[in-house]
């Protein structure tokens, strides 16, 4: 199956498509290209929003020879509600994957046409008063009964993304928040019997997923990002935004004590002075920062729930930073960092683009669907990347000639 999503950042945006085959993934295009227009997760200027996307789909052309025109999207994680409701259907003997979508639908229905349907998770189905089961796929019985957690949001916060996406000519095929993308991405077994949170750190905005038994009870989103560490180094140093970016994300270390007291770097301030930076130095401007931000992450995880954390789940471009992982374990004794080895996608930028489409995978799979985005698109990139080999023969054979 092949699927292609779009992570919409406020500093970035990823276009992932990948084929899905027994929960194997195969990168057929990864793209990553800044994002203008939006802030803290809003879409404040839809036409330069517009203009990434079509930037990052022209770059995704160039891998695949087409730009995708569908795609599961990720919506920010703002004014969420996550609540139990009932479904019911009636099947004709064996149960099948249209039963269980009617289930759904039917507590779909009762929910205020205010609201945009996010995820709907199944918690378990009955069949006929007495048979309690997680898949009834297959199963015999008169009677369909399922209760499940069904996570909204208005849709004054959803209608900017969707009428963005339509002036670009790609359609929606389903939504996502980052959290449950990144809970879906590491997929342990282990995990999905116990009380534990993701926490995904973006440019400007921090999302925290409540989770037990696999299941998001709660959501928040906490009004800050890794940009105040980008901040911090501008100030310090009175450097430019690019170069602070930079520094952040090619010298400094995430924890000060595996820096380098020796390595320095030389840049110019914004007042046109030469300055050395130490990398043992501006580390520990970094590490200030973060543990600072990782603290108000703790402090609003102890607010949102009273159940034991067993694990939490951190992820974020931020965690692209050298030993992130052992920061982290310095505020919480219980977290995993996620970093992606998968061949094609070996950036940390891609963990929420990556968890969407095993996330879509697995929900198509419980109600029975078999569906891919692009019919015989593996023969279409073969023919393209023929052509586009064939061209590079014919233009060294002139340039042959000419010389």
């Amino acid at each position: 199956m092949i699927y292609s999503c779009i992570d919409i950042g406020s500093d970035t945006i990823k276009i992932v498509v990948g084929k899905i085959d027994n929960n194997s993934i195969d990168i057929l295009a990864c793209i990553n290209t800044r994002m203008v227009g939006i802030k803290k997760g809003k879409i404040m200027d839809p036409n330069l929003v517009c203009e990434s996307i079509n930037l990052a789909n022209t770059e995704v052309e160039k891998v695949l020879g087409f730009k995708i025109d569908k795609a599961i999207i990720n919506v920010p994680l703002l004014n969420v509600d996550v609540n139990a409701y009932n479904g019911l259907s009636y099947p004709n003997g064996k149960i099948s994957g249209d039963d269980i979508i009617t289930c759904f639908k039917s507590s779909v229905s009762t929910i205020d046409n205010d609201l945009e349907v996010i995820s709907v998770f199944p918690i378990h189905f009955v069949i006929d008063n007495e048979k309690k089961c997680d898949n009834p796929i297959g199963m015999e019985g008169e009677k369909l009964e399922c209760k499940m957690l069904i996570s909204t949001i208005p849709k004054r916060d959803l209608l900017p993304y969707l009428e963005v996406l339509d002036k670009c000519h790609i359609e929606v095929i389903d939504l996502s928040f980052n959290v449950i993308n990144d809970f879906y991405n590491l997929n342990r077994d282990d995990y999905k019997d116990k009380c534990g949170a993701v926490v995904d750190f973006g440019s400007s905005k921090c999302e925290i997923g409540i989770f037990n038994k696999g299941l998001m009870i709660k959501g928040e989103t906490l009004d800050f990002g890794s940009k105040l560490v980008d901040n911090d180094i501008r100030y310090i140093y009175k450097l430019d935004k690019v170069t602070a970016r930079n520094l952040k994300e090619n010298f400094a270390f995430s924890d000060s004590k595996y820096a380098s007291d020796t390595e320095v770097m030389e840049y110019l301030t914004v007042d046109g002075e030469k300055i050395i930076i130490n990398q043992k130095e501006i580390s520990e401007v970094v590490e200030a920062r973060l543990i600072e931000l990782l603290k108000s992450v703790k402090k609003s995880l102890n607010n949102l729930t009273n159940h034991e954390i067993s694990y939490i789940i951190v992820t974020g471009g931020i965690s692209n930073m050298p030993a992130f992982s052992e920061l982290v374990n310095r505020v919480f004794n219980n977290a995993i960092v996620i970093n992606m080895d998968i061949i094609g996608a070996r950036n940390n930028i891609y963990t929420e683009a990556i968890g969407m489409l095993k996330y879509y995978y697995d929900k198509l799979k419980i109600r029975g669907i078999d569906y891919t985005m692009y019919d015989n698109l593996e023969e279409k990139i073969g023919s393209n990347k023929k052509k586009i080999h064939e061209k590079v023969i014919e233009d060294m054979k002139k340039y042959c000639e000419n010389n």
